[in-house]
């Protein structure tokens, strides 16, 4: 066979440098979640049932193979060897003393003691198809449908369609993400040829050897004449005894005789990384189940997980997946406990037997409004909701794509009322993606599933409004404002539909209850002047108890409060709220002070200030395509320095007289919470 290695192109002198940057957008996720999230998402986008003619009958589900089997057996060092040549000396220049890596790499060799891996493949989907030998798309040369170009040429860049679950380009990064030395190997089978390619992809940093620069992506590849990289062809003889071999030594099952995509993953980060940044068996399982719930009950996917401890493997399937719950930590809240989801379970398990006739339509999103058009409607729902019947709703509206007319699409909505919740449980998918950034509905004891399916133009939209870990709906993204007509007005329309429509089942109690209060305020005996004389006053034990205990010579004065450090006024337009803070005229405060500001919309139930997201706003920070742009902040009278966090600001108040800051472009929709906490003098600190 002809010599197969990892490439890394030269750098000419005239080139930029530049990092890789894609961890930036995944940090809210530990590693466990994001291979999950982005793997199956793939995977289910890649699906052969989508290519199905309609009414073909009942498609097989995509099945997904997660195996940690590789790391306590190792692919030993003599096979190892080849499928690792030309990539030491790049790993030399990387990596950090204390590291495994470098420590093999001054023994003698990577694959010293042998290669640990993990394998992740799916089943039932088309591979890579298209060309390999592409490596540009423009009018003339478009990439549609050639999956391989997209995955091995492209970052940032999407060729996915208006039905797909992912839309960045930037998913593929969790496998390198998920290796120490940022490589991974990909065989596929094609559903269009039936042949198998494989290739390697490095992401690793800009470096250098002997004056030699080198960007951050490499491969495992042949190189044409030209220096395009190549994959090993399972139709070429000279390569398909190698990959027969790859397959066997790597234990990949999937490939054998079906379509689909197998990566394998060399020195996984597992048992080494920092806590909750580790790949383990438990992990992936609870990420399975809290991100593709509604797939599995649907019957879309199933999914093995393989932890290589010896036990069998877990297989999660409509059947099978509630078996899995009671030993999983599936997080630290009561929405995402086992007894939740497995309601949760129960609930979609319903839906797919409620008549069609029980669907509730409504002609357009729901406000909690007396002149909205169904609500007397929803009012008259009110005793099935309070008896804890679920309820289905198809809910109507329109999007509006720049330069196109509306569209109507909608979503469908599922209700139903659980006392033995302490808050609201609410749960958004959108095509087959849960999105768990969402919290809309804490004051309310309900649950509530929200499905937009992938189809609606609805789902496009909301997909534009998302990150690239697909974790939230956002109001204020460019991608939404250059492609959508009024898309905040309809996303927010969207995420808070399970909050309004609660509102109008929630019936509020009718009357003056004069004792509700009585556990909490006690009564002093004084009947006040709006109680008639012939009025029966209550008579209750607890009042007379507390009437008992009340000593008004006991007493304490509250003290008079002092006066705020700060004031906060409102500065805002019909297009941008904003806000100002200055120092009271009569505080004789002098100079220099310092205090730390800190924001988030107000939510409806909790902290505001623990619920702030960067995608909300930020008042600092660098550019990136996926996060607004930083409000505008002037200050007089002193300076700012950034705090660490998005919604943090740190002040310096040299002029107290004078001091004032603004911060203006918050959503003038939505109410600010503002907190303002006086720190000590900077001469002190000083001394300190």
């Amino acid at each position: 066979m002809p010599e197969v290695k990892w490439q890394f192109r030269k750098m000419s002198p005239a080139e930029k440098n530049h990092e890789s940057v894609e961890r930036e957008f995944f940090q809210e996720e530990n590693i466990n979640v994001r291979l999950v999230r982005e793997v199956i998402q793939n995977s289910l986008d890649a699906a052969l049932s989508k290519e199905r003619p309609p009414g073909s009958g009942a498609a097989s589900p995509v099945r997904v193979r997660f195996s940690l089997a590789g790391i306590a057996n190792p692919l030993p060092e003599a096979r190892a060897a080849e499928y690792f040549a030309g990539l030491d000396p790049h790993l030399r220049t990387l990596n950090d003393p204390d590291n495994d890596i470098h420590d093999r790499l001054e023994r003698g060799s990577l694959v010293s003691g042998g290669v640990p891996y993990i394998v992740v493949e799916d089943d039932r989907t088309r591979g890579l198809n298209g060309d390999w030998r592409q490596f540009d798309d423009s009018p003339d040369n478009p990439a549609q449908g050639n999956d391989f170009y997209w995955f091995f040429r492209n970052t940032g860049r999407s060729g996915k369609g208006a039905t797909d679950n992912g839309s960045w380009g930037l998913g593929k990064w969790v496998f390198p993400d998920a290796s120490h030395i940022s490589t991974c190997l990909a065989l596929t089978r094609r559903s269009t040829d039936n042949d198998l390619l494989l290739m390697g992809m490095a992401v690793l940093n800009k470096h250098t050897i002997d004056g030699q620069r080198y960007p951050p992506d490499g491969y495992f590849a042949e190189l044409d004449g030209e220096g395009l990289q190549l994959p090993l062809l399972y139709s070429n003889p000279e390569h398909a005894p190698f990959i027969r071999q790859c397959m066997a030594d790597f234990d990949l099952r999937f490939r054998r005789a079906n379509s689909g995509l197998s990566i394998i993953i060399p020195f996984p980060r597992f048992g080494s990384g920092a806590a909750g940044d580790e790949l383990d068996k438990e992990g992936l399982l609870a990420s399975v189940v809290r991100n593709y719930f509604y797939p599995i009950i649907s019957g879309q996917l199933e999914v093995i997980v393989d932890g290589g401890d010896g036990a069998p493997p877990a297989a999660l399937s409509e059947s099978t997946i509630d078996d899995y719950l009671t030993d999983l930590k599936l997080g630290d809240t009561a929405e995402h406990s086992a007894q939740s989801y497995r309601k949760l379970f129960r609930m979609c398990r319903e839906i797919d037997t409620l008549p069609a006739g029980e669907c509730i339509n409504l002609s357009q999103p729901p406000r909690n409004d007396p002149g909205y058009v169904h609500y007397e409607e929803l009012v008259a729902r009110r005793d099935t909701y309070a008896a804890g019947q679920l309820l289905a709703f198809r809910v109507e509206t329109d999007v509006q794509r720049k330069g196109a007319d509306p569209e109507s699409t909608g979503f469908d909505l599922y209700l139903q009322r659980d006392d033995s919740l302490p808050a609201g449980h609410d749960y958004y998918v959108r095509g087959t993606l849960s999105i768990p950034g969402m919290d809309y509905i804490e004051r309310y004891r309900a649950r509530a599933l929200l499905v937009v399916r992938e189809t609606e133009s609805l789902a496009a939209m909301l997909r534009d409004s998302e990150p690239p870990a697909h974790n939230t709906w956002r109001l204020h993204v460019d991608r939404v404002a250059k492609r959508w007509v009024a898309a905040p007005r309809r996303i927010d329309a969207v995420r808070s539909a399970p909050s309004r429509l609660l509102g109008i089942l929630e019936a509020p109690q009718e009357g003056l209850q004069k004792d509700a209060l009585a556990d909490i305020f006690f009564w002093d005996g004084k009947w006040g002047e709006d109680i008639q004389p012939d009025e029966p006053k209550v008579d209750d034990p607890k009042l007379r108890e507390r009437r008992r205990d009340y000593n008004p010579g006991k007493r304490t004065e509250r003290p008079t409060p002092p006066p705020p450090d700060f004031t906060v006024e409102q500065v805002s337009t019909q297009d941008s709220g904003g806000f100002r803070v200055k120092l009271p005229a009569d505080s004789g405060e002098t100079g220099p002070l310092t205090a730390r500001l800190q924001v988030a919309y107000v939510v409806p139930r909790g902290n505001p200030l623990k619920h702030y997201q960067a995608q909300d706003f930020r008042l600092h920070g660098p550019e990136t395509p996926d996060l607004p742009q930083p409000l505008a902040v002037a200050v007089a009278g002193g300076s700012y320095d950034p705090g660490t966090a998005g919604n943090e600001l740190l002040l310096t108040i040299d002029d107290p007289a004078n001091f004032a800051l603004s911060v203006q472009g918050f959503d003038p929709r939505r109410d600010v919470h503002i907190r303002v906490e006086r720190a000590v003098a900077v001469a002190a600190a000083e001394e300190v």
